[in-house]
């Protein structure tokens, strides 16, 4: 049996592709990873033929989320409209990246020193509100006198004057 010159052409060219030893190798790992091949070839085609679905489900999401940016709630758009608000803020962030971190390592945000801040906050609240818009009347040198034995008063004086000491001894150290 004589072969044709086409295909006799076409075997001489396999030969010599099968006398390569790179070649053969890669032939090799091709045969030796078949069963992976034929499983990666079978997922494929199993998303090839459910592309139609997934294509719908894409579409559904992005119809969803088209209608509920133009609910009368607008929640996609407020949310968008507020993240191009905050999208200039991130250079200036950026560039501030290092006092941020000193500030978040900062002792001050150590829960102890939260809480006395907060307490201290709360107080200013408190007072400020029972003394807005009313007569601020004292009284003279006796009646100070008479309030400085308030207990609390007493409290809040020892505080600040053990505040003024640390704070003039860091101040002196350069803390």
């Amino acid at each position: 049996m004589s072969l044709s010159p086409d295909l006799a052409s076409n075997t001489d060219a396999l030969d010599a592709m099968l006398a390569d030893p790179e070649v053969r190798q890669s032939l090799a790992v091709i045969v030796a990873n078949a069963p992976t091949l034929a499983a990666l070839a079978a997922m494929g085609t199993a998303l090839l033929q459910r592309g139609p679905e997934i294509a719908d489900n894409v579409n559904g999401l992005v119809q969803q989320l088209r209608d509920e940016g133009s609910g009368s709630d607008g929640t996609l758009r407020n949310a968008i409209s507020a993240m191009a608000q905050l999208a200039p803020l991130a250079n200036a962030v950026g560039d501030r990246a290092d006092v941020i971190a000193s500030f978040l390592d900062s002792p001050i945000l150590q829960p102890e020193v939260v809480a006395v801040i907060g307490t201290v906050g709360e107080a200013a609240t408190e007072a400020n509100a029972r003394t807005r818009g009313k007569q601020a009347h004292v009284g003279g040198i006796l009646a100070l006198n008479k309030v400085l034995k308030d207990p609390d008063v007493q409290e809040t004086l020892a505080f600040l004057v053990e505040f003024a000491k640390v704070f003039g001894q860091r101040q002196r150290a350069g803390k």
